[in-house]
């Protein structure tokens, strides 16, 4: 059953992004920013609300201890309107006992149920988070989430707009998503969460594969750009920050554990709790 739950839960954190992208149209997704952040709180790493209760982004933003206070109340009850309204990981227990077009199509629904109900709530909550940032802390946030997001950024609505983006490279840009969503679910076990046989997922080997298939992905999403367009996406990001400062056990920043929806880490992912062999090997390395 543990195997079961952390296969689902794996599934719909690795394939959030590859399959509610694939759904969108470009310029049709995420919301602008500054007064309406896209994404919404829990929809991944790169959440406004999730970012700013990383402690990478706190720093760079130069937040005060009030303005982490505050913004750790207000991702508290982001949070739990979010897991009420159905965008939370609960909706995704039971997948792994159902055929794979079944869990596959399952996966999809709930997905796309999740993102409109995380969409929500960020557009409820966002007046408030726009009330604890000052000016110039707001505009450094959505270049952060500019860099991170990278090439998804293309589907993103105000940047749509900045970089005139086409109808034409619209499409190119839809087709592309879509044919790496494809592709993303194809690494999954056409089994249950044994792979039909019992034998556990190499979730390890699926997040390489992945990782491979999503620099593929970006690049041929890029090229769809023109030279003037690629230009003016750089200047929308602004002074480079190190993304991989927002990735898994880089800390949760001062407000407490990143803000992710069902205990997830800054990187948007479920926390692992340590196992007894976990604490049986850190006696052993004590003892020495």
């Amino acid at each position: 059953m543990l195997r079961q739950c952390r296969w689902v839960a794996v599934a719909a954190v690795l394939l959030s992004g590859s399959m509610v992208s694939a759904q969108q149209r470009p310029g049709g997704g995420q919301g602008g920013f500054g007064g309406g952040f896209g994404g919404g709180f829990g929809g991944g790493t790169n959440s406004p609300f999730t970012l700013v209760r990383n402690e990478a982004v706190q720093k760079e933003l130069n937040l005060s201890d009030e303005q982490v206070g505050d913004l750790k109340t207000l991702g508290d009850k982001v949070s739990e309107e979010t897991r009420s309204a159905g965008g939370g990981r609960e909706a995704f227990q039971g997948l792994q006992d159902l055929p794979r077009e079944e869990r596959d199509k399952k996966m999809a629904e709930l997905l796309a149920k999740g993102e409109e109900a995380r969409k929500k709530v960020s557009e409820k909550f966002q007046p408030d988070l726009d009330k604890i940032l000052e000016a110039a802390q707001r505009d450094r946030l959505k270049q952060i989430q500019i860099q991170a997001d990278g090439s998804r950024a293309y589907q993103n609505a105000e940047v749509v707009a900045a970089l005139k983006i086409s109808k034409e490279q619209q499409d190119k840009l839809a087709a592309i998503s879509k044919e790496f969503g494809d592709k993303t679910r194809e690494l999954f076990p056409r089994g249950g969460a044994g792979g039909g046989g019992g034998e556990r997922p190499n979730f390890e080997e699926m997040q390489k594969k992945m990782t491979e298939l999503n620099a593929a992905r970006d690049k041929q999403l890029t090229e769809v750009l023109t030279a003037d367009q690629k230009s003016a996406f750089e200047k929308l990001k602004g002074k480079t920050f190190d993304v991989a400062l927002l990735r898994p056990n880089f800390g949760g920043g001062r407000g407490g554990a990143g803000a992710g929806a069902g205990g997830a880490n800054p990187g948007g992912r479920p926390q692992r709790r340590p196992s007894q062999g976990d604490k049986k090997a850190d006696e052993k390395k004590s003892d020495k």
